[in-house]
This record gives structure tokens, C-alpha cells and sequence, in this order.
């Protein structure tokens, strides 16, 4: 063996000695993890740093190998360097068939674990806020502290009628009560509350008073809710009411139209929680079967609604199927004629697919995998998978099949053409993958765990598509040949390639015509461009968007029922703030709240309630929303003594105060009320010594929503940096351009701008349902990702015809009119197929769906086919400067002419 050889082959062997240490070292993390809390805590709050660490090893690992490999004399090949792509050709022409063997096997090895990935898939988007911001401490202390009710434990069913006090709901009601309460009807249930369970409460322990057992006391008042209504329940003496009007109204609107019953459970959904294979979420199901069998038999109120935070993740689950199953034929199909129609052929559609979908399998063998063992996947990143690899992975495998026709066309034989195919179009499509991962990787350096999985899942589903492409694909052409074309096949497709060959030379075609304007007129072109921008600029900015991701579920019952929960109990119900205060002792003397304690509770609570968009303060000084004296408890009524008792917690330090908002939680304005009471907070503490000594937490919902807004807008300012510099020197290394490089990230901003304006306009003014805080963060990560595909096959092209010595004009018009059609295709493939999430019911999917195929089309058709051509005319040959080294293109000053713009 040469000196070259053998240090080649020792240079390969070290890199491959550390990668197997590197793999034996995430397979032990792997195994261990379940069983090492604190290994599951560092790597569930510091995914993205975990992910950074393991990249940094691999590439350490990889340049110690080269290192070494230089010290003990690696020489040069004599001879021009072969591009890497050329080899990955080689290789496959060489070992195409060992190549089919490797991913059949592969595929059977991860096909039964796919069937399994529904089982780490959960629907509950929760999870991530930073242990360490105000409200998730405050969660944390209310859980402690106030255990019942916990966080999505409970369903809300509201009954809805012209007079809910009636003698008919009340009947609908008790019925309901009974069958739900039969053992085994509901998993884990642990309370039923409604009006009528109140009194009979409050009956039973008046006649226990009076002497009577539990079973006569508990019979009475049974009786007694049976034979009289709401109104007329009274205690026989004194004559009052069992159940103060305060309480009352908690339960039955003002208009007495709307009555709430609360069903609660001792367990929430698991980490992994579907409506399908959950007990918990399984109860939802069950309770509005039963009550939509009641109403049939019994009547009662006129409409049901099941719906809370429970409600909210279950019908999340149940729209996400729903969503798959509407989604995969839609996307299939689009995929499937578009895909016929460009290439004029009916076999040519289903080799990509086919080869995806042998993708998607072993991807989601993996998820299940990562899903177990490292980090839940969320639903959402399910049907988002199946619409970015089926989108990606057929354009990518397209390009490389149109690329191996053109060079059929040209007269190239099988084994040539598919060589090219890899050396040029796997280029790049393997930058375009690369983008796409980097964007998708910097999602996992958000703590929110939807990102994380969106970033984890569609990131590794790229990698596999990639790897599908490069080798699966050119290794099942070498072996069907031309019949991958049928019925444009055999004889036909050399009739083919001849009238497309005389075609060409005699007429231009579109996107020459486009390509050589743009060329000779850069001016125009970019003048438009200014003007179209600054609007979109405009809207992008001051547009409104929504922090409501329960709205997002627009047609289900748990959001309607939300609806009216609001429009009858006020806005505020549906998401209160908690404000916890924690005193440095105990505020409970004989049974009695201390002086210190009330003057400092009710001193915060009149100071939150003097804010605008406060509506009631409930707390231990005021129980039902009005002041009462709690360091008497003799002189309060015995409803508001247990409701003064259950606002302290269990170590009688920490005490509830509970604000409800004129405005719903998720609104700017209860956004900005949180920080209010927060500034409130501080404020007091500096004026009051004894306040000072308290621990003040504001919580609940509003305040979760505003800390994970500022967590993670803070949290993308860092993606977008890191995702920015990582495509930019991935491109630079690519194209050897600081201009290319610095254009392609240029120009799919423009495309996001534009797409996002656009979005804002159609979702805010046309179908008036709200835009997602959280989506133009994501949009931009995504398109930087697979918006940046068509800049990269058409930047990569023309690098291409200008190597082959053109000028720099004339290298742009003829990689134009050589890719137009192809890209444009692809862009409408993957338009289609993204643009499917528009039939989804989750409208986080529907805005992501309208946005990003609507940016593909502006950047296959307008930005590629106009923008680039003429910015590239108005460099001219100082598009190709850039690093000495990494320089693909050189000219000498007489071989270019001057730009347009000289």
C-alpha cells in the first residue's frame, strides 16, 4: 500500500475508533437516562447546550483524527481534486445494490418501532417554561402548598338554557351526578360539584346539627333538593339560604342562561397523554357521550358544552388525528399530480414517494426512540413530519431525478448521467438539507418542549430524507433506468430527448425571457422590489398577533365552551391570576387570621383591585370579593369561614389571593395587567417594611403566558443569530462568495417579510382569527431552512455554468432556463404539500401552512426568477469574490464585462 493509501486508511480509522467511542457514549446516556434524575433534568432544560456539546465532540473528534492523520504524513493526491459529491456518485455506481440491501434492512428494523410512536406522543404543549421565572415558581408553590385543585385535573361542563334554574335542568343535572359517579363509569374521578351537590352539603350538616345521623341527614336533604328549586331552598330555621348568593353566582350566570358543574380527578394526563390511550383524557370522551345521551332522554338545558384546560388537551389530540387523516391523502394526492404533470409521466410520482415514505418510517422509528428514552414528541411535530419530509424529500429527490433527465437528454448514458446527477444536484440538495437542519437545530435551544420536539423531529427527518436522496434514489435509477419515466420510456423517451433538445436551441422559453430581463433591466427590477417591501415591512411590524393557544382549536367544543364561559361568568374566568404570598410565619392564631397578616392581605388586594382591568379579588380578607374581618372568625359566615381556610396553605404561611380580569387572560392588556401587579408588588414592599419581609409570586395564566412570551422572544433572538451566521457560512464555504452567500440570506428575508405580511392581513382582516405570537418566530426559522432550497439550486447552477467558463450575466440566464422548471415544480410540490396544513383545525398549523407555502412560491417564482438574476447582473464579476480558498469561480478583469450598474 502507498504512503497516501495507508494514511488515508489510518486517518479513517482513528476518525471511525472516536465516532464508535463518541456512539458508545450516547448509547450509555441513552440507556442511563431513565434512571438518572438528575441526567433527565440537565438534558430536559438544556437540550439545545446538549445538542451544541455532542456537535462540538464529533467535531473535535474529527479534526483530532485529521491532526493526527497529518502528523504521521498524510501526503496529497497528485492530480485535480475530486469534489466529495463525485465520490458519494462513485460509490453508488459502484455499490447500488448494497445500498437498496442497507436501507431494506434498515427499514425492517424500524418499521414496528414507527407503530409504536403513538405511544411517546403527547398532546400537551405545557411544558417548558424556565423553572426559574416568577410564575413557574409560583405554580410550583401553589402545588406544594394548595394541592387541589391541580393544574388540568378538572373538566368544566356548562349547561346552557333560557332558565338553567329549572326544574328540568335540575334533573338533567342530579342524573348526570349519578351516572358519572358509578364506579368504573370515569378514571380516577374524585369529585362532582355543582349547585345542587352544594346544598345538598350544606343540608346535610344542618340537620346533623339537629341530631340526626349521617343517613338521615343525608336523606332529608336529599328530598328536600328533590322537592323544592334553587329559590326556594331554605333552612327551616333560621329561614335562609344553605348557600349565600356570592357562591351561587360562581355557579349560574347573572342571566341564569349558563350553569357550571365541575367534574374533578385525582391524577392529570402523563407526559405522553393522547385521547386515545389515556384515562384521563379518556374521561372527556366518556362525559359528553353521557351527557349527549341525557339530553336526548332526560331534555334539560338546550346545549352542552364540555371544555377547560382537560377539554382544551384532548381536543388537541382528537384534532390532530383528525388532522392526518385528512392531511396524508391531500398531500399525497397534490404530490402525485404535480409531480405527474412536470416530469408527463405516471410512474416517475411514486418513486419519490415511495422512497419518502420508506423515509418517514425509519424517521419515526427513531422518534419513537428519541420520543422514549430522551424527549416527549409533541402532535403537533407528527403532522408537521409528515408534511415537511414528504415536501422536502420529494423535492429533493425530483431535483436529483430531473437533473439525471437533462443529462439523459444531453445524451449522456445511465451510469453518466446519474454521476453528474450526484456531483451537481447532490451538492445541492445536501446544502439545502443542511440549511434546513441548522434552522430546525436551533429550535432545540428553546426551553418551550413543543419547539424542542418540532426542532428534534423535523430535523432528523431532513437527515434521513437527505440521506434517502443521495444514495437510495440514484441507486433505484441505475437499476430501472429510463422506466422510471413510463410510459415516457424506452424508444419514447429518445423521441423525447430529441424534440427537447431542438426546442431549446430554437425558442426561449419563460424563464430565459424572465432571466435575461431582469439581467439587462436590474434597475426596474430592484426599484419594484424596494416598493413592495417597505408596505410588507410595515405590516410585519405593527401587525397584531394572538397569545391565545387555546383559540388556535378553533371548531372545538372545549374552545366554544370557552366562548360562552366568557360571555356568561366574564372573560376573567376563564384563566385567573394567583398571587401568593408567603409570610415568614405562621398567620393563624386559635383559629384566628393575625392583625398583621389581614392589614398586609388586604392592602394588596384593595391596591390590585383599584387597577382598570381588574374585575373581583378574592383572598382571605375577602372571600367572596368583599372585606371581611378574619381576625374574628365568630363574625363570619360558616361558607366564607371554608373558603377563608382553604385560601392558606398547608403550612399556614402561604395564602391565595385570587384576581379575576375584565379582559380574557391572553389579551395584551391582562398581559400588561400582570406586570401591574407586579410593579404593584414592588412598590408596596418599598413603602411597607412588613411587606417587605412577605414573598410576593404573581401566577396563573396571564402571568405564564407574559413570562414565556419574554422567555422566548429572548430565547429566538439567539436562534435567529445562530441560525443566520450557520447558513451563511455554510453557503460561503458552498458558493466561495461573500456577495452569493450574503444574497441568499438577503433575499429569503424578503420572502419571509413578504409571506408574514401577507398572513397577517389574511388571518387578522379576512378570516379574523388571530396570528400566534409564537408563529412569525418559528416562520423565520423554518423558511431560513426550506425557503432557502431554491436559492441554493439556482445560486449553485449558475456557480456551475460560470465554472464551465461563461460570463457572469450569461451564467445566470442559462442556469434560470435550465432550472426554471424544475424548481418552480418542486416549489409548487412543496406549496402543496405544506400548504395542506391549511385543512388542519389547529390554527398554529393553519398559519404555518398559509405562510410558508406562500413564501416558496414568492421565492421560486418572483425572488428566484427576478431578484437573483438582477442583483447578480449588478455585481457582475464581483458576485464571485470571497476567500482565496474557498473561491469557485475566477476571471481574469478582460474575460468579464463591466456590471449593468457600471
Amino acid at each position: 500500500m502507498s504512503k497516501t493509501g495507508s494514511s488515508q486508511a489510518r486517518w479513517i480509522g482513528i476518525l471511525v475508533f472516536l465516532l464508535i467511542i463518541s456512539l458508545g457514549e450516547l448509547t450509555a446516556l441513552i440507556l442511563n437516562y431513565q434512571n438518572n434524575f438528575y441526567l433527565r433534568q440537565y438534558i430536559s432544560t438544556n437540550l439545545g447546550a446538549t445538542v451544541v456539546t455532542t456537535v462540538g465532540l464529533l467535531v473535535f473528534a474529527s479534526g483530532a483524527a485529521y491532526l493526527v492523520s497529518k502528523r504521521f504524513g498524510v501526503t496529497k493526491i497528485p492530480g485535480p481534486r475530486v469534489p466529495v459529491f463525485a465520490r458519494i456518485g462513485s460509490l453508488v455506481g459502484r455499490r447500488y445494490k448494497l445500498i437498496i440491501v442497507f436501507w431494506i434492512l434498515l427499514l425492517a428494523v424500524s418499521f414496528p418501532l414507527s407503530q409504536q410512536l403513538s405511544q411517546v406522543v403527547t398532546s400537551n404543549t405545557s411544558g417548558g417554561q424556565s423553572g426559574t421565572s416568577e410564575s413557574a415558581r409560583a405554580q410550583n408553590l401553589m402545588a406544594q402548598e394548595f394541592p387541589h385543585p391541580q393544574a388540568n385535573t378538572s373538566a368544566i361542563i356548562l349547561l346552557q338554557g333560557n332558565d338553567v334554574t329549572d326544574n328540568a335542568t335540575k334533573r338533567f343535572t342530579l342524573d348526570l351526578e349519578k351516572q358519572l359517579l358509578v364506579a368504573g363509569v370515569l378514571n380516577s374521578l374524585e369529585n362532582f360539584t355543582s349547585v345542587y351537590s352544594l346544598e345538598r352539603t350544606a343540608f346535610t350538616a344542618y340537620y346533623l346539627q339537629t341530631g340526626d345521623n349521617y343517613s338521615t341527614a343525608q336523606s332529608i336533604a336529599n328530598q328536600t333538593i328533590w322537592a323544592y328549586t334553587l329559590a326556594s331552598y331554605r333552612f327551616p330555621s333560621p329561614p335562609i339560604p344553605p348557600i349565600p348568593p356570592a357562591i351561587l353566582q360562581n355557579f349560574i350566570s347573572p342571566d341564569n342562561k349558563v350553569m357550571i358543574v365541575l367534574v374533578s380527578f385525582s391524577q392529570s394526563p402523563g407526559s405522553f397523554a393522547s385521547a386515545n390511550n389515556d384515562p384521563i383524557l379518556k374521561n372527556v370522551v366518556t362525559i359528553r357521550s353521557i351527557t349527549s345521551s341525557l339530553k336526548s332522554s332526560d331534555g334539560g338545558p338546550s346545549q352542552t358544552y364540555v371544555t377547560g384546560d382537560l377539554a382544551t388537551t384532548a381536543d388537541s389530540s382528537l384534532g390532530s388525528d383528525r388532522d392526518l387523516a385528512l392531511i396524508e391523502p391531500v398531500t399525497i394526492g397534490a404530490i402525485l399530480i404535480l409531480a405527474g404533470l412536470f416530469f408527463f409521466a405516471i410512474a416517475t410520482p411514486f418513486v419519490p414517494l415511495t422512497i419518502v415514505g420508506l423515509a418517514l418510517l425509519i424517521t419515526e422509528g427513531g422518534l419513537y426512540l428519541i420520543g422514549k428514552y430522551i424527549l416527549p414528541v409533541q402532535a403537533t411535530t407528527t403532522t408537521f413530519l409528515f408534511t415537511i419530509m414528504l415536501g422536502v424529500g420529494t423535492d429533493y429527490s425530483i431535483f436529483l431525478m430531473a437533473r439525471y433527465r437533462e443529462e439523459r437528454i444531453e445524451g449522456h448514458n445511465k451510469a453518466q448521467a446519474v454521476q453528474t446527477s450526484v456531483t451537481w444536484s447532490g451538492e445541492s440538495i445536501a446544502t439545502s438539507a443542511t440549511t434546513v437542519i441548522i434552522a430546525f437545530g436551533a429550535m432545540t435551544i428553546s426551553s418551550f418542549t413543543l419547539l424542542q420536539s418540532i426542532g428534534v423531529g423535523l430535523g432528523f427527518g431532513v437527515l434521513i430524507a437527505l440521506l434517502v436522496s443521495l444514495t437510495l434514489i440514484p441507486s433505484f435509477i441505475l437499476i430501472a433506468g429510463d422506466r422510471i419515466f413510463w410510459p415516457r420510456s424506452g424508444k419514447r423517451f429518445e423521441s423525447y430527448a430529441v424534440r427537447a433538445r431542438k426546442k431549446r436551441a430554437e425558442r426561449p422559453g419563460y424563464f430565459r425571457r424572465a432571466a435575461g430581463f431582469s439581467v439587462r433591466r436590474p434597475a426596474l427590477v430592484l426599484g419594484l422590489t424596494v416598493l413592495i417591501s417597505i408596505p410588507a415591512i410595515y405590516i410585519s411590524l405593527t401587525g397584531a398577533t394572538s397569545y391565545d393557544f387555546a383559540a388556535g382549536l378553533a371548531n372545538a367544543e372545549s374552545v366554544h365552551g370557552l366562548t360562552v364561559l366568557e360571555q356568561s361568568f366574564g372573560a376573567g374566568q376563564i384563566g385567573p391570576t394567583q398571587v401568593l404570598v408567603q409570610f415568614p410565619a405562621t398567620i393563624l392564631t386559635n383559629g384566628n387570621l393575625t392583625k398583621v397578616a389581614q392589614v398586609n392581605l388586604e392592602t394588596l388586594s384593595q391596591s390590585i383591585g383599584n387597577l382598570s382591568n381588574v374585575k373581583v379579588v378574592t383572598g382571605p380578607t375577602r372571600p367572596n370579593g368583599a372585606p371581611v374581618n378574619a381576625t374574628n372568625m365568630k363574625t363570619v359566615m360558616p361558607l366564607d369561614r371554608l373558603a377563608i381556610l382553604g385560601d392558606i396553605g398547608k403550612d399556614n404561611r402561604t395564602m391565595l389571593v385570587t384576581v379575576l380580569f375584565v379582559e380574557e387572560p391572553f389579551t395584551q392588556r391582562s398581559l400588561d395587567t400582570v406586570s401591574q401587579i407586579r410593579s404593584l408588588v414592588g412598590t408596596l414592599r418599598a413603602l411597607d417594611p412588613s411587606l417587605g419581609q412577605d414573598s410576593i409570586l404573581v401566577g396563573g395564566a396571564s402571568a405564564s403566558t407574559l413570562d414565556f412570551s419574554s422567555e422566548t422572544v429572548g430565547q429566538f433572538n439567539t436562534m435567529r443569530i445562530l441560525t443566520v451566521s450557520a447558513i451563511f457560512l455554510v453557503l460561503l464555504v458552498v458558493l466561495g462568495s461573500y456577495p452569493l452567500a450574503i444574497t441568499g440570506i438577503l433575499s429569503i428575508g424578503l420572502s419571509i417579510t413578504w409571506a408574514y405580511a401577507a398572513t397577517l392581513l389574511f388571518f387578522n382582516n379576512v378570516l379574523q382569527s388571530g396570528v400566534l405570537f409564537i408563529i412569525p418566530l418559528i416562520l423565520f426559522l423554518l423558511l431560513y431552512g426550506i425557503g432557502m432550497d431554491y436559492n441554493i439550486f439556482i445560486l449553485t447552477r449558475i456557480r456551475e455554468e460560470a465554472q464551465k467558463g461563461k460570463e457572469t450575466r450569461q451564467a445566470v440566464v442559462d442556469a434560470v432556463d435550465r432550472t426554471g422548471g424544475i424548481i418552480t415544480a418542486l416549489a409548487l410540490i412543496l406549496a402543496g404539500a405544506l400548504g395542506s396544513l391549511l385543512l388542519s383545525s389547529n390554527r398554529l398549523l393553519e398559519g404555518f401552512g398559509f405562510a410558508i407555502a406562500l413564501a416558496v412560491v414568492l421565492d421560486a417564482m418572483v425572488v428566484r426568477t427576478y431578484l437573483v438574476p438582477a442583483i447578480m447582473s449588478v455585481l457582475g464579476q464581483r458576485a464571485w469574490w470571497g476567500p482565496n480558498r474557498l473561491r469557485r469561480v475566477r476571471f481574469d478583469k478582460k474575460e468579464e464585462p463591466p456590471s449593468a450598474s457600471s
